[in-house]
């Protein structure tokens, strides 16, 4: 359940979810949690309440805002990078529990791989187009971040153009908008490679359990990305 809500605050999007839905509600009360410590680079959190057997939060509504497109004649793409570019640097958040990048791709990858998407920097890691907004100024700003993470800092930079390629671009141009984060260009290549071959893993699993066309085409972008990062 999502509205938007007029208040003396200002506009807000209120979304909600049943309490017979603990892991659920527990991804929600993450978003809200480090939607507290984006330092603007998401919509600001206002409150979270459990009333009626419900678990409700709210954060600012993004007025005239839209979907990123991730096509690669679009615009969009150059504001994201920017985008990313400052989520990479984004620390730790005090108080808030987050699992590590090593612990959600342990089934995928040996020790070694593992340590390289190790790090204490904030990540989204889930950057499919829906979670990018762009307001008519050409800000990108990042929503849901149920998923929200600590790891190395380039990391949403490699999920982005996993997401790119399945948008349509070709690896190497993908790499270089991916490219245009500092720390995605800086990460050592057999760093880069681990986390394409570990993600590519875990679409194919993804791809088992769902037959929703865009499950394959994501699987498929992943299992191209690695094969391009490991040449």
């Amino acid at each position: 359940m999502s509205v938007r809500l007029e208040t003396a605050l200002g506009p807000l999007f209120v979304k909600g979810l049943p309490d017979t839905s603990p892991g659920r509600v527990a991804t929600q009360r993450r978003e809200y949690e480090t939607s507290w410590h984006l330092h603007g680079l998401g919509p600001r959190a206002r409150w979270q309440i459990r009333t009626s057997g419900w678990h409700l939060v709210a954060f600012d509504y993004l007025n005239d805002a839209r979907h990123a497109d991730y096509r690669p004649e679009s615009a969009d793409l150059a504001p994201i990078a920017n985008l990313l570019k400052e989520v990479a640097r984004l620390p730790i958040p005090e108080g808030v529990d987050l699992r590590r990048a090593e612990q959600r791709l342990s089934a995928y990858g040996t020790r070694e791989e593992l340590q390289h998407v190790a790090g204490n920097t904030l990540l989204h890691t889930d950057l499919n187009p829906h979670n990018v907004l762009l307001t008519k100024d050409g800000t990108a700003h990042l929503v849901d971040w149920g998923w929200a993470t600590l790891g190395a800092p380039w990391l949403d930079a490699a999920a982005w153009g996993i997401w790119l390629v399945a948008s349509g671009h070709t690896p190497s141009a993908a790499h270089a908008w991916a490219a245009r984060v500092p720390a995605y260009r800086t990460a050592a290549p057999a760093a880069r490679h681990a986390y394409a071959a570990m993600t590519t893993a875990l679409w194919e699993d993804i791809a088992e359990a769902s037959d929703a066309p865009w499950v394959s085409r994501v699987r498929d972008a992943a299992g191209a990305w690695a094969a391009a990062t490991r040449s």
